[in-house]
């Protein structure tokens, strides 16, 4: 199965030719499932999302429901968690994350259940977050990937009983390298956010030797004088423990990094991955 997960930076420049980019790179993948952070949902209903899985022939859930209208009626457009599917999927739980003092964000996690056919694989769950950004707010993605875990792993079993289930695949931008706090214990390189649950990140499963930066100065639309411009921000993972001999990486590269027709498609390059599920 091929995982990709994708930052679209919402409406900003170019937006409409970038639309028309990110839908060439998405066909050219193939992907059958897609996590996309900061696509843009309007007022009246319409998102990105969905625009995108009529052309490519994908399903779409988005997390309009967190759109920030209620506080900002006058917003022309919001920002959100979506997923594109191959096969029909419904959205468990759209959780806002919160913050190191247990207030909630408006970052939140995505999680749908994708019903895929049982001769296929069955039923399994996709999960899309986009974390806190700036360098001097670990703290707050630290809680924020706490939450997200927690809420990860009680969706695949309440009681802990991960071993007997598909594993989840958790994917999106999560604005921290893979040497920060937050990462080394959501991957278990350090004491873990929920006991005996983790995350694998595929970029590192496959033994890529390339550092693999998603945010990078070699894409024109990152900022010229950006701090720390080259840096892995953005991830494919599944959880562990899982059923055996399922959720293992084939592969895991980056994708959307070229132009199309002269236009770059987005300030984030996207991660594609082959996973064993």
């Amino acid at each position: 199965m091929r995982v990709m997960t994708w930052n679209l930076q919402g409406r900003v420049g170019q937006w409409e030719a970038r639309h028309h980019a990110i839908e060439a790179v998405l066909g050219g993948a193939n992907p059958d499932v897609v996590m996309l952070q900061e696509s843009w949902v309007e007022p009246e209903g319409a998102t990105q999302a969905h625009l995108l899985a009529e052309h490519l022939g994908l399903f779409a859930v988005t997390a309009s429901q967190l759109a920030g209208f209620d506080r900002y009626p006058q917003a022309p457009y919001w920002v959100v968690n979506a997923i594109l599917t191959r096969w029909p999927s419904h959205i468990l739980r759209a959780v806002p994350l919160n913050d190191e003092n247990g207030v909630s964000t408006w970052r939140h996690a995505l999680i749908v259940s994708v019903d895929r056919p049982d001769e296929e694989g069955g039923r399994f769950l996709a999960v899309g977050t986009h974390l806190e950004h700036g360098l001097d707010r670990m703290l707050t993605r630290s809680a924020q990937m706490s939450h997200l875990i927690a809420e990860v792993s009680s969706a695949i079993s309440p009681i802990g009983e991960w071993r007997d289930e598909l594993p989840a695949v958790v994917a999106g931008d999560f604005n921290a390298v893979p040497w920060s706090d937050e990462l080394r214990r959501a991957t278990g390189s350090s004491m873990p956010f929920t006991p005996g649950f983790v995350l694998v990140d595929a970029w590192e499963a496959c033994r890529n030797t390339e550092r693999g930066d998603t945010w990078s100065s070699a894409n024109p639309l990152v900022p010229r004088h950006a701090v720390y411009p080259n840096r892995r921000l953005d991830y494919v993972t599944t959880t562990f423990p899982r059923r055996r001999n399922c959720g293992s990486f084939q592969s895991c590269e980056l994708t959307g990094t070229e132009a199309i027709d002269g236009i770059q498609p987005s300030d984030h390059y996207a991660v594609i991955a082959e996973v064993q599920l």
